[in-house]
């Protein structure tokens, strides 16, 4: 029997995560959680079902290192799928990681799940963190595992909230030629490779990377043409040297948030050594299959994808 520890498993991705482990028979789950998680429907309505299926809460705090012993105590693989700023993508993750290592877990995967940290361009910040935190876990005595997946597919390519695709004003907007290409995968296959890695005693260590899709903006329009009947207009904000003239006016760093994420993505080189077929029964969804199941959700009807004029289903 493996025991793995998941922080984060009050995020989107961190419950899928506990949720594919929870399911097997070989694995113990162990969620660790926030005082006062019960009082936010939010994470009850994520950590209640991982509950009723078997997994045990233990609360604890990655900024509060003291309640970290009790936690990794009997673990064999720790999950990190936190989010946040240094104090925990840093300063929280390496406690993480020191507990672990003094109760002798042999495993641990840190929250990197983006695109290939280890070639970005410096400067983003939620990259860089990340990066440094990597770098201090990977000097401890544990094995450690990244899961790399591009950017997620179901954020990026999501056609019912106005952004970078606006199906209401049908117009695809993006910085850049719009050629650029990038990996992405959608939440649940990452979060399905994850919780095999976590379990698989012959997974090694290094990188672990999946990518449903290598699209550029302009495959992204075609596709999204091709499934709802629609036609995009394209919307530059500029090129990769607007991007930068935009990063400095902000201030930089964490005032320009979204703008490093695209400066990184779109000069970051495609994922190497992809291990979409380690696992033949977890392959990644395409960019088509996750616009065809889009589609086909009851919320979201498909008379706000078509153009008026269009005749066919």
């Amino acid at each position: 029997m493996t025991t793995i520890l998941i922080a984060g498993a009050t995020g989107l991705l961190g419950s899928g995560i506990a949720s594919n482990l929870v399911t097997r028979d070989d694995v113990t789950v162990r969620l660790l959680v926030r005082t006062g998680w019960q009082n936010d429907a939010s994470k009850t309505a994520r950590i209640d079902p991982l509950v009723a299926a078997g997994a045990e809460v233990l609360v604890g705090d990655v900024t509060d290192p003291g309640s970290l012993d009790a936690a990794t105590n009997g673990v064999d693989v720790v999950v990190s799928a936190l989010q946040g700023g240094r104090d925990v993508i840093v300063d929280g993750q390496v406690a993480l990681a020191t507990a672990a290592v003094a109760s002798g877990v042999r495993r641990i995967i840190p929250s990197d799940f983006a695109i290939d940290l280890f070639h970005a361009p410096a400067g983003a910040p939620q990259f860089e963190i990340r990066k440094e935190a990597d770098a201090l876990i990977e000097a401890m005595d544990i094995e450690v595992i990244h899961v790399l997946q591009g950017a997620f597919m179901d954020q990026m390519v999501n056609p019912a909230y106005p952004g970078l695709i606006d199906m209401a004003n049908k117009v695809i907007r993006y910085w850049g030629t719009g050629d650029e290409k990038i990996d992405m995968t959608t939440v649940s296959d990452t979060a399905a490779l994850t919780a095999r890695v976590a379990a698989d005693p012959d997974a090694a260590p290094g990188v672990h990377a999946i990518s449903g899709a290598l699209v550029s903006f302009t495959d992204i329009a075609r596709e999204i043409e091709a499934v709802y009947g629609v036609t995009l207009r394209h919307e530059s904000w500029g090129s990769l040297d607007d991007l930068n003239h935009a990063i400095a006016a902000k201030g930089g760093s964490w005032n320009a948030i979204m703008e490093w994420y695209f400066f990184a993505m779109l000069q970051t080189p495609p994922l190497l050594s992809l291990g979409n077929d380690r696992y033949a029964d977890l392959q990644p969804t395409t960019l088509h299959d996750h616009l065809v199941t889009y589609l086909g959700r009851s919320e979201n009807p498909i008379s706000i994808f078509r153009d008026e004029t269009d005749t066919h289903a």
